[in-house]
């Protein structure tokens, strides 16, 4: 008698994760249950809870496999040779090649905070930790960046930060909501700032 083939547990979670991501881009997270995600993967719904309690924790497994992977990406940028500056623009980069690559998940996170939000309450998990860790990043090397002379000695590091944050979050607004964006535009964008702060009339004076 032929034995039955050894079922890919890490393949099958992976198959749900993706089917309920999907689902979550077209019909929004709150509208999509269980039974939506076992038919879109053709197995038992009672099956889905073998592997997750609910659809959030479909969610936060998913955002936590973008942000190891993307958080990989800034190690390895971290630990390279170049200036400070070089690594900033490389970070950056890397974001927005990661936001550009993730449309449609994009859009699910920002159904799934807008969701919370109206519920009165914003989740404290894997997308605000990666959050604060990114800033933080940004902000090591904006001061580092300034103790090598690479950035003029005025620049506030935390404004400067907050300023390159937000260019972030327009690309997410533009990819997830008017769905024009365009990856080269934002990288030329984050670079006019970047070079902005090496000049002696830096971005961040017409703020002050």
């Amino acid at each position: 008698m032929a034995k039955k083939s050894a079922i890919n547990h890490k393949e099958r979670k992976r198959e749900i994760r993706a089917a309920g991501l999907k689902l979550f881009a077209r019909h929004g997270f709150a509208d999509v249950n269980f039974g939506m995600i076992a038919e879109e993967c053709g197995i038992a719904r009672t099956l889905i809870y073998t592997y997750f309690k609910d659809k959030r924790a479909i969610f936060n497994e998913a955002v936590k496999e973008a942000t190891s992977t993307v958080e990989t990406q800034y190690r390895e940028i971290m630990r390279s040779r170049q200036s400070a500056d070089a690594k900033l623009r490389q970070l950056c980069v890397a974001v927005f090649a990661m936001l550009f690559d993730n449309r449609d998940f994009l859009c699910v996170i920002v159904d799934f905070l807008c969701e919370f939000r109206r519920k009165g309450s914003i989740p404290v998990d894997n997308i605000m930790r990666h959050t604060v860790g990114l800033k933080r990043i940004i902000h090591s090397l904006i001061v580092e960046a300034k103790h090598r002379g690479e950035y003029e000695a005025a620049l506030d590091p935390n404004r400067a930060t907050s300023l390159i944050y937000s260019q972030f979050e327009v690309a997410v607004l533009r990819i997830a909501v008017s769905g024009d964006a365009q990856l080269s535009d934002s990288i030329d964008k984050m670079n006019a700032i970047l070079l902005a702060f090496r000049s002696q009339e830096g971005v961040l004076r017409r703020f002050n």
